[in-house]
């Protein structure tokens, strides 16, 4: 379940001199506040709506919203509040969510990087994930290294979703040995049938 929706800070008070109340009809100062409405998910802020701005006559004590300022009032309460920024607080789901997506790419390029560094020089203790075809995805250990060859353990198991393959990537799945050259093993990498090596 997201819990979603809005709310409202205060971000500015001033105030204007000379203008006339439309309750009392007197020339009066106005105090107003500027209030940003914003939008979140689970309290974290995602961006801002839209500003709502009350004001308050000095004489009368009648308070005014936007909807009701007289002409007059809008046109001093504009220039006196000048450009006011939305907070960068506002922005932090985006900045939360635009970190998130980064790291994903870097790590993406990083783990790249490391497999193609890997399957050049195994190591025993090596697990190599492997497309199995059919979308399946299966894994074998590294156990020992010689010149020309790998001696490896197949994993029993397969399974159909590429993300969770860690899962079957435990010890007691590990049963079969097997030597394969290592030269094979590049061209299973270079066919992207090894889509990842992960070296403890």
């Amino acid at each position: 379940m997201i819990f979603y929706g809005t709310k409202s800070t205060h971000i500015k008070n001033d105030r204007i001199s000379n203008v006339d109340c439309p309750q009392c009809n007197t020339a009066v100062s106005m105090n107003y506040s500027v209030y940003e409405k914003y939008a979140h998910i689970y309290w974290i802020p995602f961006f801002p709506i839209k500003k709502l701005t009350f004001a308050e006559c000095n004489s009368c004590k009648k308070t005014f919203e936007q909807k009701d300022f007289s002409s007059p009032i809008k046109q001093k309460i504009h220039y006196s509040m000048g450009r006011i920024s939305s907070p960068l607080w506002m922005y932090s789901g985006v900045f939360i969510i635009a970190a998130l997506f980064l790291f994903g790419m870097y790590s993406t390029v990083q783990k790249g990087k490391d497999t193609s560094d890997f399957i050049k020089d195994p190591k025993a203790g090596d697990v190599y994930f492997l497309d199995s075809n059919k979308g399946f995805y299966t894994s074998v250990k590294v156990s020992e290294v010689s010149k020309d060859s790998l001696t490896i353990f197949l994993n029993d198991m397969e399974i159909d979703n590429k993300t969770n393959i860690d899962k079957i990537d435990v010890e007691k799945n590990y049963k079969n040995k097997s030597v394969v050259a290592k030269k094979e093993m590049l061209k299973l990498y270079s066919e992207n049938k090894i889509f990842e090596v992960k070296r403890n």
